[in-house]
C-alpha cells in the first residue's frame, strides 16, 4: 500500500488493528501536523453499501467539535483505500487503563464517565448515535481527558447489521439488548453501553462474559448483571443505582439522554448521607437481631440443631423464601399498587383514548398539540409507550394532532421563479405549474400572476401556480421582503440588495424575539414598493422567548432499505438540523425538541421533504 494518501497524508507507523480497519499514525503534509488515519480493510472496502454509509457518517462525524470527542478532519479515497483522518491522541485507551490499574476508584470512574456523557450529549444533539461505545473507543490523553472515538466507522458498520463474528468479540460485551436482537436503536443504546463501560471501570470486569460472542449477547438480552458492589464493596450505592439504571433491558427504563445520565452521575457524586456512601458501611451500621435462646431448652435438641447438615439449612431457607415470595406475590396489589399494561392509543380520538385508558385504571394527560397529517384531535404519540407495565392511576401523557396546518398564500407576483420557490417553501407550500405570458411591461422571467391569490388560506403542502413574463420591461417595483426575525445586520444587507434604504431603527422590549432581531417593519412583507423606498424597523431589546419542550414523532416511509432521516427546526432562534440518521422503512422515531416561540419542524427523507409540523 502507498505511504502517501492523496499526496497529503504520509503514513508513519501502524498503531492499531481492529476488526474493520487499520489505524496509522500519519503526518498531514499540508498543515504539518500529526494525525491518525483509519483505513477500511479490503474486504469491507468492496462493500459499496457499507462504504457509502461509512462516508456519509464520517462526514457527519466531521461536523462534531467537542473536547470529549476525537475530531474527524477528513474522509477520502485513494486507489481503492477508503479512509478517515482524525485527531491524533497521545495517551492510552480506557481498556488498557483498566487492565493496568484494575478497578478504578469510584470518583475517578465518575469523572471519566461524565466526560463521555459530555461527548455523547453533543453527538446526540447532532443526531449521531455511536452504537459502539466501549473502553477501546475511549481515549485518555496524558492529562486525563477522555475522548470518544470512532463515531463514523462505528455508525456505518452497525447501520447494516450486527454480526457475531470474530470481529464483534470486542464489542459484544457492551452491546445493548436491542442491538443484540438486531432491532432499530436510538440514543439510549449508547446509554446502555456506557453503563457497561462504567460497570467495568468500577469492577475491573465486563458485566457479562462467556466462551462465545453469541452467548454473551444472549446474556445481555435475558440476564441481569451482578450488582457492582457484590464484586467491589467500595462501589457506593448511589453509583450502583446509576449503573444499573443505565443497563436496564428496556430502553424506556434507562436514562433517556446522556444529559439525564450526567445529572444522575453528578448527583451520585455530590450526594450526602443516604445516596453516595460505601455499601460496606451500610452493612456495618445494620442492627442485627439475635433469636432468643430459652434457658430450659433441651441440650440434646440444641446439640442436634447445631449438628444439622448444611443441606438441611438450605432446604429450610428455600421453603421459607418460597412462602415469603408467594405471600408477597399474592399481596403485591395491596402492598405496591396493582400493575397494568399500557394500551396503545395512538391514532385514537382523545375521548376514545381516555375511555380506553380509564378501563385500565389509567389517566390521560394532554401535554402538547401540534400540526400534523394525523386527523385533528387524534393521538400522535404517548408516554409511557404501549405495552409498558405501570401502576394503576398513572397518567399517560399524549400529544394530540391539530390536523393539517392552514397557511395564507404569500405574494410572489413580481418575483423570479427562484425567489418564488424559496418564499413558498418557507411557508410550507410548493411551486406548481409554470406558464408563460407575453407581457412587455414586465421583465422576462418575472411572475405576473399567481393562483391561489395572495392571502388565500390553503393547506400546507399545496401548490401555487404562476405565470411568468416573456417580455423585456424594466422593474421599478418589487415585493417588500420579510425582515421579521432577522438580525439587524441581515435586514440591512437584504434591504441594500433589493435597492431599499434602512431609514430608521427603533427599539422595543420583546418576549417573542431575541435581542437584536427585527420585530416589525414599516411596510408589511409582500407589499409592492418602489426601489429606493425608506424603511423603518423595530428591533428587540430582549429578553426574548423562553425555551419550550415538545415531543415529535415520525414514522419512516415503508421501504426494504435504509434511508437517511433529517429533522430541521426553524424558530425564533433560526434554522438548525437536530437529527440526521439512517433507518429502515417503517421505523418510528420519537424525540423531544427544544424550541423558541413558534417553531416549524420539517422532516426530510433522503433529502426530500415528506412532512412538516408546527409547534406553538
Amino acid at each position: 500500500m502507498t505511504t502517501l494518501l492523496q499526496n497529503r497524508y504520509e503514513l508513519l507507523e501502524k498503531i492499531g488493528d481492529g476488526g474493520m480497519a487499520t489505524v496509522y499514525r500519519a503526518r498531514c503534509t499540508l498543515l504539518d501536523r500529526i494525525v491518525a488515519v483509519k483505513i477500511l480493510k479490503e474486504e469491507y472496502a468492496k462493500d459499496s453499501v457499507l462504504v457509502q454509509k461509512f462516508k456519509s457518517e464520517a462526514q457527519a462525524a466531521a461536523r462534531l467539535s467537542h473536547p470529549n470527542i476525537v475530531n474527524v478532519y477528513d474522509v477520502g479515497e485513494d486507489n481503492g483505500f477508503h479512509f478517515i483522518v482524525m485527531e491524533y491522541v497521545e495517551g492510552t485507551n480506557l481498556k488498557e487503563y483498566i487492565r493496568e490499574k484494575g478497578p478504578l476508584p469510584p470518583e475517578e470512574a465518575v469523572r471519566i464517565a461524565l466526560m463521555i456523557c459530555d461527548g455523547l450529549i453533543r453527538a446526540h444533539e447532532k443526531g449521531l448515535i455511536h452504537r459502539d461505545i466501549k473502553p477501546h473507543n475511549i481515549l485518555l490523553t496524558r492529562d486525563g481527558t477522555a475522548k470518544v472515538a470512532d463515531f463514523g466507522i462505528a455508525r456505518a458498520a452497525n447501520s447494516v447489521t450486527i454480526t457475531y463474528s470474530g470481529d464483534m468479540v470486542g464489542s459484544v460485551h457492551y452491546v445493548s439488548p436491542e442491538q443484540a436482537r438486531g432491532e432499530p436503536v436510538n440514543t439510549t443504546s449508547d446509554i446502555y453501553s456506557l453503563g457497561c463501560v462504567l460497570y467495568e471501570m468500577v469492577t475491573g470486569r465486563v458485566p457479562f462474559d462467556a466462551d462465545s460472542p453469541v452467548t454473551v449477547a444472549l446474556k445481555h438480552i435475558h440476564e441481569n448483571p451482578v450488582p457492582p458492589s457484590v464484586i467491589n464493596d467500595a462501589v457506593p450505592r448511589g453509583l450502583e443505582e446509576v449503573i444499573l439504571t443505565a443497563m436496564e433491558k428496556k430502553p424506556s427504563y434507562r436514562y433517556q439522554s446522556a444529559k439525564e445520565m450526567k445529572l444522575a452521575l453528578s448527583g451520585a457524586l455530590n450526594a450526602k448521607k443516604g445516596r453516595f456512601f460505601n455499601k460496606k458501611k451500610r452493612a456495618d451500621e445494620k442492627t442485627l437481631v439475635m433469636p432468643p435462646v430459652g434457658e430450659e431448652e433441651d441440650y440434646g435438641v440444641a446439640r442436634k440443631r447445631r449438628r444439622m447438615k448444611p443441606m438441611g439449612w438450605i432446604i429450610i431457607a428455600a421453603v421459607i423464601l418460597g412462602m415469603a415470595t408467594g405471600l408477597l406475590y399474592g399481596m403485591r396489589g395491596s402492598l405496591f399498587g396493582q400493575e397494568v399494561q399500557v394500551p396503545d392509543v395512538r391514532g385514537e380520538h382523545w375521548e376514545t383514548a381516555r375511555e380506553i385508558l380509564e378501563e385500565k385504571g389509567l389517566k390521560l394527560k394532554v401535554v402538547n398539540r401540534i400540526y400534523s397529517e394525523v386527523e385533528k384531535d387524534h393521538v400522535i404519540s404517548q408516554r409511557p409507550e404501549a405495552d409498558d407495565i405501570v401502576k394503576k392511576g398513572r397518567e399517560i401523557e399524549v400529544v394530540l394532532s391539530k390536523g393539517l396546518e392552514m397557511v395564507r398564500v404569500p405574494n410572489v407576483v413580481g418575483e423570479t421563479l427562484e425567489n418564488a420557490r424559496f418564499i413558498l417553501e418557507n411557508e410550507g407550500l410548493k411551486l406548481g405549474e409554470v406558464t408563460q405570458v407575453n407581457d412587455s411591461s414586465t421583465p422576462e422571467g418575472v411572475i405576473v400572476t399567481q393562483s391561489p391569490k395572495r392571502g388565500t388560506s390553503i393547506e400546507v403542502g399545496q401548490e401555487v401556480d404562476v405565470t411568468v413574463s416573456s417580455g423585456t420591461g424594466q422593474v421599478t417595483q418589487l415585493n417588500m421582503p420579510n425582515l421579521i426575525g432577522m438580525s439587524l445586520a441581515d435586514a440591512r444587507n437584504k434591504l441594500q440588495e433589493d435597492g431599499l434604504e434602512l431609514y430608521r431603527i427603533d427599539q422595543e422590549a420583546s418576549n417573542e424575539y431575541f435581542a437584536g432581531q427585527v420585530i416589525r417593519q414599516s411596510i408589511p412583507a409582500g407589499n409592492r414598493v418602489e426601489k429606493g423606498e425608506k424603511i423603518t424597523v423595530v428591533v428587540s431589546t430582549g429578553p426574548g422567548p423562553v425555551a419550550k419542550i415538545a415531543e415529535i414523532r415520525f414514522t419512516m416511509p415503508p421501504s426494504t432499505d435504509y434511508s437517511v432521516l433529517s429533522i430541521v427546526v426553524e424558530d425564533s432562534k433560526g434554522r438548525r438540523e437536530i437529527y440526521n440518521n439512517a433507518h429502515l422503512g417503517g421505523y418510528t422515531i420519537s424525540r423531544q425538541v427544544e424550541y423558541y416561540g413558534r417553531a416549524t419542524v420539517t422532516f426530510y427523507v433522503d433529502g426530500e421533504q415528506v412532512e412538516r409540523q408546527v409547534l406553538e
